[in-house]
């Protein structure tokens, strides 16, 4: 199976001798690695068993000797090329991250929220080297490639808002975000004046001054 994002999330991939899709579920991710070349072998990694008999049941009977399958939490003690953990709280990607014995020299990351919380944590030891947004079915994501780094060099404000790519190369995609959060904050603060709900309009407002001076 393949969709828009999972589409994205495996032509970000490094081509790696070992991949770990964490927190696989379906495995589609670390499927469409396999087929497409960009992983020698997959280390399939959920916590649920249900999941991982998924992905196990969805991969190819060609491509299981290039498969493994464990159910755990996190990394652990894995040693791999690059992670991929898609589809989770940025908040568990971030867990999940610290308590890796050996951290992943690539990461492939998409949060579904706490997308800031997971910038500020990677500068801490990783270079952020691609971070866009993309919308599938009017839902958008964020894409986070990072790469470890002795000395990463610090985000900016609206970089860790907003993601260093969007603001560097503004997408439609990342526009219309851009967009509709305007709006929908606009609307909230018809009906009650919140200073958080105020600082981000401040910021999305920022961003699209810096969008609109690239149009």
């Amino acid at each position: 199976m393949s969709t828009k994002r999972i589409d994205k999330l495996v032509s970000l991939l490094p081509h790696s001798n070992v991949l770990a899709d964490v927190g696989c579920d379906h495995g589609y991710v670390g499927i469409n690695a396999l087929v497409g070349g960009k992983a020698k072998h997959v280390v399939f990694v959920d916590v649920s068993a249900l999941s991982l008999n998924k992905a196990r049941d969805n991969c190819p009977p060609s491509l299981l000797p290039s498969c493994t399958f464990l159910c755990r939490d996190g990394l652990g003690q894995l040693q791999t090329d690059c992670a991929v953990i898609a589809g989770m709280g940025g908040l568990e990607v971030i867990s999940i991250c610290s308590k890796a014995s050996f951290p992943p020299p690539c990461l492939v990351l998409q949060p579904n929220r706490n997308a800031r919380e997971v910038r500020a944590y990677l500068q801490t030891s990783y270079k952020i080297v691609s971070d866009e947004m993309m919308c599938e079915n009017g839902k958008f994501y964020n894409m986070i490639v990072a790469e470890r780094a002795v000395s990463p060099k610090q985000l900016t404000e609206l970089e860790l808002e907003f993601g260093k790519t969007n603001l560097l190369c503004p997408s439609e995609d990342f526009r219309l975000f851009l967009d509709k959060e305007r709006a929908k904050l606009k609307k909230i603060l018809c009906d009650c004046k919140d200073p958080d709900v105020e600082k981000r309009l401040s910021l999305v407002e920022r961003a699209l001054a810096v969008v609109g001076g690239k149009q």
